[in-house]
Formats: C-alpha cells, sequence, structure tokens
C-alpha cells in the first residue's frame, strides 16, 4: 500500500510540475492552439471585428436575425482592441458594486422627464446605444425584441428594460420613431410602458456613461462603441455586464434574478479571458489549451492528493485499532 501511495504522490507532483510549466513537448514544436474567430461586426467596412462598433447616423431599421458566436463578441468588445481615439478610452471599465448617481434626468419617448435611477426601481437591464445607429445597436435592441416574450419574468415587477441612447442629438421623436419599431417587433409580448427609450443631453449623458463605465466617441456623425448591457438591482447597484449583440432569454432572466437579490455576478468577460489569449497578430482571440488544460491537470492533481492523504489516515487508523 506504502508504495501505491509513493507512485500516486510522484504522479500528482508530476502532473503538479505540468500544470504549471505546460505540455514537455510544446515549448518546442511551434504550434499554436487552435483559433477560434470572432464574430464580424455585421458591415464589412466596419474593419477589424476586434474593435468596438462603429456606425454613422442612418434610418434605424430592425434587421432580420443573426446568428453569432455571443462568447467571442464579448471578446471581440475588449478595450484593447479599440481604435486610437483623443477624446476618451472607448470600451468597458466594469463598475460592480457601484451606483448610478441620482439626478441623472432623461427624457423618454412621451416627451416626459425621466430620473435614470428611480427608472430602475425594479431589477433593470440597461442598453447604452443610439437610435440612429444602423447596425450593432439595432443587433442589439432587435435581439431583446426577439426574447423578451420568452423571459419567464413579470415585466414592470421583476423585469424592466431601459435603452439609453449616449447621443445627444437624438431626440425625443426619434426615440418614440425607434420604440415603435421594436414594439411592432414584440407584437405585444412585453408591455411598452416597462420598455423605456430614453435621450438627453451631453452632460447626463456623459455622468451616466461614465457611471456605468461606458467609453465611447464621437468621430464626425458616427460612434465607436463597446457592445455591453448592464444589469442594475432596485438600489441602483450595477450588478453584472452582458457583452455582445445576441442575448439568449436564460442570459436576461439570470441577470434579472441577481439584480432583484442585489447579487454582484461574475463578469462572463472575466472568465472567458482565463481560457482565451488575444493573438496580436492574427488579430483574433485564439483558445488557450495549455492554461486550460494545466488548470484542469493541477485541480486534477490536488483532488488525487486530498485522497491519497485520506486513504493514509484511514489504513492507519485501521492499523492501529487491528495492533
Amino acid at each position: 500500500m506504502r508504495w501505491l501511495r509513493a507512485w500516486a504522490l510522484c504522479l500528482a507532483l508530476w502532473l503538479c510540475c505540468v500544470a504549471w510549466g505546460g505540455w514537455p513537448a510544446a515549448a518546442g514544436d511551434g504550434a499554436v492552439p487552435q483559433p477560434v474567430e470572432s464574430a464580424g461586426m455585421h458591415h464589412a467596412e466596419h474593419g477589424d471585428a476586434h474593435a468596438p462598433a462603429e456606425h454613422g447616423h442612418e434610418a434605424a431599421k430592425v434587421p432580420p436575425g443573426h446568428d453569432h458566436e455571443a462568447m467571442m463578441r464579448e471578446l471581440a468588445t475588449s478595450a484593447s482592441d479599440a481604435a486610437p481615439t483623443p477624446e476618451m478610452d472607448v470600451g468597458v471599465d466594469e463598475h460592480l458594486g457601484a451606483y448610478l448617481p441620482e439626478g441623472l434626468t432623461f427624457t423618454d419617448s412621451d416627451g416626459d422627464a425621466v430620473d435614470l435611477r428611480a427608472a430602475a426601481s425594479v431589477p433593470s437591464i440597461i442598453l447604452p446605444v443610439y437610435f440612429t445607429c444602423p447596425s450593432v445597436c439595432n443587433l442589439m435592441l432587435s435581439s431583446f425584441a426577439r426574447i423578451l416574450p420568452e423571459v419567464p419574468l413579470d415585466a414592470g415587477r421583476e423585469l424592466r428594460v431601459i435603452a439609453v441612447s449616449f447621443d445627444e442629438l437624438d431626440t425625443p421623436a426619434v426615440a418614440a420613431a425607434s420604440k415603435r419599431n421594436y414594439m411592432a417587433a414584440l407584437r405585444g409580448g412585453f408591455p411598452p410602458e416597462h420598455w423605456l427609450f430614453l435621450t438627453g443631453d451631453k452632460a447626463t449623458i456623459d455622468r451616466a456613461m461614465d457611471a456605468i463605465g461606458f467609453g465611447f466617441a464621437r468621430r464626425g456623425d458616427a460612434f465607436v462603441h463597446p457592445a455591453v448591457a448592464v444589469a442594475v438591482a432596485p438600489d441602483g447597484k450595477i450588478v453584472r455586464y452582458l457583452y455582445g449583440t445576441d442575448f439568449l432569454p436564460f442570459d436576461v432572466t439570470m441577470a434579472a434574478t441577481e439584480a432583484a437579490q442585489g447579487r454582484v455576478g461574475l463578469s462572463v468577460k472575466r472568465l472567458l479571458s482565463y481560457c482565451f489569449d488575444y493573438d496580436p497578430q492574427g488579430r483574433r482571440y485564439v483558445f488557450d489549451t495549455m492554461r486550460v488544460v494545466g488548470g484542469s491537470i493541477l485541480g486534477l492533481a490536488l483532488v488525487l492528493f486530498i485522497v491519497l492523504m485520506l486513504a493514509g489516515r484511514r489504513t492507519r487508523g485501521k492499523g492501529e485499532r487491528d495492533g
């Protein structure tokens, strides 16, 4: 039994070494992890698919459904790939656990004043968009129009959706036209009074976007910006970020449920950053096989070591009783 424990302990130590240093053959064979292509930003003319989206002002239309890889879009919107801009950093600086400030007064699609903190007095999903965006913002809003009827939550009590324009040139009339488009797509599947479309002045917009860590920049009539939704608790606490443009009912349900509990959720972006590394030459994210396999082996080695320790204690205890 002792030789078996010794052999297993050596195996566990070897596994730890492999997990720490990588597979021996990987160092010299020049192998590159199998790449996982990121989804593009709907229009080829947007250039690098990993940069935040850039759009001009065009009439808003509800586009057909798109089947993109949401996981890779989360990584593709990383600020590290944003096109350089002198105005400000473009991307998302997660403010998990922070609170929406009071006194952020916007105007809704009916022309009425709305305090953002008060509007989010129920579990809410905030969508930073602008209503004349022809592609990525449209994809986000269309995705919500598609999935909201499938979200098993009571609108107005367990969920509210708040689309906030970060373009100070958007007017209540523009917001109203955009809302009509998406309400028509919903076909009565979600109460219109609980999907708000808000516009505001530049100072209010900047305060709100700074509060949620949303960095964007204007380029003439266009914007460069990330694609993200922000879940907010009834007390204004920011609890989760959902990246991408194609959402699932489960994503929204879980985010709203966590918001109702005021529980700050784990960022999917942070979790995926462990599994994927950015390849600057290929300008894409690649699956980090060594890191994932190494972590798995290390976990297995720890479990094996614990099992051996417990088995040894039981054997010694039995021997003492027999003696």
